[in-house]
């Protein structure tokens, strides 16, 4: 595709997103202030000197809300001169090794497209500044935020981050349409969904008394940032306070108790550390007490944690009892679903952002130009699509605008393209002085969350370099920290940061592991391939040398773990996958959002019925949640309907005796 081609398929969103770049790549190369006249002449050839001035202003506006400050430095009386605030825009201090960044990028890499942290988008820009994994392999991820979702997301995160206010218009779940202005305090997880904390706020700033609510992400339709309003946090508030299991969803019907004995399993420790009270029984045992909204809810929710049994309260079981009923009842195979992954596949890929907007699109461009920094350098579609999250033609269109410039022969930056425009490379001899630019206020609350969800503490040295020397200007951890969940790594810090330094090295690990069902531990030698997030558990995906197959292992389960060398040929199992897509249609929506379904695809929807395809591991989790469901599921896969069937007799007949 020629330059003249690409340009004329420019739309203004990508003019305005190539000239901001254009003006970020002059003040990186410019050895002292640049006046105003030749930015004029160079950028904006087209603009009288008013227009010029307020679109300057406009385009100096967003570099900041990239972290790029650019301040007045001069006057003399004809013009004026401009240069970046070095100190408030680039990074300073200590910076992190290339192997820090690796394993930072893979630690970060689940949660960044992790549809309950609210700060994905902005922890994706934060990882491929710092990283910079444009240039390496990047772990292949998908991005399933829906397209309308994305703008919302980055107001709110936004907003939150710099307290200022909202006018939102919000679906509630009855249906009803309602516009508010909102002050976000802050935000949690729950079943795969994105929730804000949040309270009504008057035009003139004034909190409204007793209007504390929350709210899902995914029924704000609209949502847009009110920059003259700002708010201040109450000091009383904990956004753990607000977090509610998946069965407290509504008014409160009851409370109920579970007779627990070690090991608890991690879905209910994480449950107990969520809400709840705990006491100490007469045989050394702990009673957990905790308030429910639905029996029915409660006692599906108890099936899938394995605590159905262990209830207190006569009405939980018996609901248990008859929801494993229902189920052994309903045959859970059905042929007709057996060919929908393969029928459905092409036309269900995930759903990816689309075109953006000039902002969005001006950011990841100044980003990837950050990472053009060695002669010669080659940076392809694929890296950029992974590690951005966008689709594979996205990113080749943000390429096409790196070679391109404001005006239609423009070149701003010294890099040729290959002839499918599907990598990047800079030009031999060529110098781009691209320093690393600081985080934004809003990408490093995402990092700081990110790192505390990860367990990783704020004396640990790679939590210090981040905040020192990566992270926005005035930032400080305690601004937010009421307004960031629970952790719920608790544990596993030390494992997880050793499987994902063991995957960014390209090394084996060897540790003991204690299986579910046994009180001895054995000895395994894995090469790892992910570390991945589900039900608040953390788990390593690896091949297992020793077996010769692929296996999953939880963190909280694993101990002396070290790390070995690869052996050459064991290096092609970390490209396998160890999933197999089953499918499952629900006919009850209620249990697609009970529980938290890892990898979940929606395929089609009929009705109140939602037909999904989804990982299956290998273990009993699914089978088991999928029991909970009391008969409304039906799947595709006829050995996954044999395992629903064995587990539901079993659990019942254990709840019966």
């Amino acid at each position: 595709m020629s330059k003249r081609d690409t340009y004329l398929k420019m739309t203004n969103d990508d003019l305005r997103a190539a000239r901001v770049l254009t003006l970020a790549v002059k003040f990186f190369g410019a050895a002292g202030p640049v006046s105003a006249s030749t930015i004029h002449a160079d950028l904006y050839p087209e603009l009288e000197d008013g227009s010029f001035k307020r679109q300057y202003l406009r385009d100096r506006e967003l570099l900041s809300t990239f972290g790029i400050q650019v301040r007045q430095t001069g006057d003399d009386g004809i013009d004026t001169f401009w240069q970046v605030d070095e100190d408030a825009s680039y990074v300073s201090g200590e910076s992190l090794s290339e192997g820090d960044a690796r394993l930072l990028y893979v630690l970060c890499h689940d949660l960044a497209y992790d549809q309950s942290f609210a700060y994905r988008d902005e922890l994706r820009m934060a990882l491929a500044k710092i990283s910079q994994m444009y240039r390496g392999t990047a772990v292949p991820y998908s991005d399933t935020t829906p397209a309308s979702q994305h703008k919302v997301l980055s107001v709110l995160v936004g907003c939150m981050g710099a307290r200022h206010a909202v006018d939102a218009t919000y679906l509630d779940a009855q249906g009803n349409r309602s516009k508010r202005r909102l002050a976000i305090f802050g935000s949690f997880g729950l079943r795969g969904n994105t929730y804000f904390v949040a309270s009504r706020i008057e035009k003139n700033g004034t909190l409204t008394p007793d209007s504390i609510r929350t709210y899902r992400l995914d029924r704000f339709e609209k949502a847009s940032e009110v920059s003259s309003t700002s708010y201040l946090v109450p000091a009383d508030f904990n956004v753990s306070d607000y977090e509610r299991l998946p069965f407290q969803i509504g008014a409160p019907a009851g409370e109920a108790g579970f007779v627990l004995s070690e090991p608890l399993n991690r879905e209910v420790q994480r449950a107990m550390e969520t809400r709840g009270t705990v006491d100490t029984t007469a045989d050394g045992n702990r009673l957990w007490k905790v308030v429910y909204a639905s029996e029915k809810s409660l006692a599906a929710w108890s099936i899938g944690a394995e605590i159905a049994g262990k209830s207190t309260s006569a009405k939980v079981r018996a609901a248990a009892a008859e929801l494993l009923r229902a189920t052994c009842a309903v045959p859970a195979y059905d042929s007709s679903l057996a060919g929908k992954i393969a029928a459905q596949t092409q036309q269900v890929a995930r759903k990816r952002a689309g075109r953006t907007g000039s902002v969005a699109v001006a950011r990841q461009l100044v980003a990837l130009a950050s990472s053009l920094s060695r002669e010669g350098e080659v940076i392809t579609a694929q890296n950029i699509a992974d590690s951005l999250g966008v689709s594979f033609d996205d990113a080749r269109h943000l390429i096409a605008l790196v070679s391109m410039g404001s005006g239609e022969s423009i070149d701003y930056l010294p890099v040729i393209l290959s002839d499918d425009d599907d990598e990047v490379q800079l030009m031999e001899g060529a110098l781009l002085a691209a320093p690393q630019v600081r985080l934004t206020r809003s990408e490093t609350i995402a990092l700081v969350a990110a790192l505390r969800e990860l367990g990783i503490n704020e004396d640990d040295p790679l939590m210090q370099t981040l905040t020192n020397s990566y992270a926005a200007p005035a930032f400080s951890v305690d601004d937010i920290a009421r307004s960031l969940e629970t952790p719920s790594s608790t544990g596993v810090g030390e494992a997880l940061r050793l499987c994902s330094k063991a995957i960014s090295e390209g090394c084996c690990l060897r540790f003991w592991y204690l299986p579910v069902a046994s009180d001895r531990g054995m000895f395994r030698h894995v090469v790892p391939q992910r570390v991945r997030r589900t039900d608040d558990s953390w788990y390593l995906d690896a091949y297992d040398t020793m077996r010769e197959a692929e296996r999953v292992f939880r963190l909280d389960r694993m101990s002396d773990i070290s790390l070995s060398d690869v052996a050459p040929h064991l290096q092609k199992q970390q490209q396998t996958r160890i999933e197999r897509m089953v499918t499952v249609r629900f006919d009850d929506p209620a249990y697609l959002d009970l529980f938290s379904w890892d990898g979940l695809e929606v395929l089609a929807r009929e009705g109140s019925a939602t037909t999904v395809s989804l990982p299956h591991y290998g273990g009993d989790w699914l089978a088991r949640h999928l029991a909970a469901c009391g008969g409304t599921v039906r799947t595709g896969d006829q050995a996954l309907a044999r395992q629903i069937a064995d587990y539901t007799r079993r659990a019942l007949q254990q709840l019966e005796d």
